[in-house]
């Protein structure tokens, strides 16, 4: 039988989940830069001025709430801004998505052990589609979104729903995310946490953290579930 590597024996003893919520942008999925230069130009074709503090704000939110924020700075209407958003983010979506280094990897080795979820602060549709054209969506039985919960993250709804979905209860399901936004509402649900931050991001609170999902450790502790 495959050794439980020592970090992981530390963070959860003997723990496994019975099935995995995954994030899927700038977990998955390389969208972190794609959504980046669609704000950037929506930011700089209204004039808004965004504020130090506005970068951990926007890190994980919404569509909506970036609208929000930026038609604030702007001092514009936040449905035009929202639309705005919308055209620039498909527009650079077309351009391609990469999964990011190790996901396709992982997801491969947990899929064949236990159902997996993914949850987004992208909208049903957007969420789909990217996971469709980064080659991700056919490990997935269940998608929650922004517009299939009450509250999106950080509220706990999308993670308790995902479990849920995946007929298990969240204290017997593992989350993997990038940001604080989405740790919280992944811990707030109940869910055992590894959070695997983006270069230059804070680590949020969690079980485990790891730099990569190229992390050999959690490749080894997959293949003991």
């Amino acid at each position: 039988m495959t050794a439980i590597p020592e970090r992981f024996a530390r963070a959860f003893g003997d723990w496994t989940p019975r099935a995995v919520v995954f994030d899927c942008d700038g977990l998955l999925l390389d969208t972190e830069s794609v959504w980046q230069r669609a704000q950037d130009r929506v930011v700089a074709a209204h004039g808004a001025v965004l504020e130090p503090a506005d970068d951990a704000a926007l890190h994980g939110s919404t569509i909506e709430i970036a609208a929000e924020l930026i038609a604030r700075r702007a001092g514009r209407d936040q449905q035009i801004v929202l639309a705005d958003l919308h055209r620039e983010f498909e527009r650079e979506l077309d351009g391609g998505i990469r999964p990011l280094p190790g996901a396709a990897e992982v997801l491969r080795a947990a899929a064949a052990r236990r159902r997996l979820g993914c949850a987004s602060n992208s909208w049903l549709e957007s969420l789909d589609h990217k996971l469709t054209a980064g080659g991700l969506r056919e490990h997935f039985t269940v998608l929650e979104a922004s517009d299939t919960v009450e509250r999106p993250k950080p509220a706990p709804d999308m993670y308790a729903q995902a479990a849920i979905a995946l007929g298990e209860r969240p204290e017997d399901c593992l989350a993997l995310e990038d940001s604080g936004t989405g740790a919280r509402a992944a811990r707030d649900a109940g869910l055992r946490l590894i959070a695997v931050p983006a270069p230059g991001h804070p680590v949020p609170a969690a079980d485990l953290a790891l730099t990569s999902l190229t992390d050999p450790d959690l490749a080894a502790w997959i293949a003991t579930w």
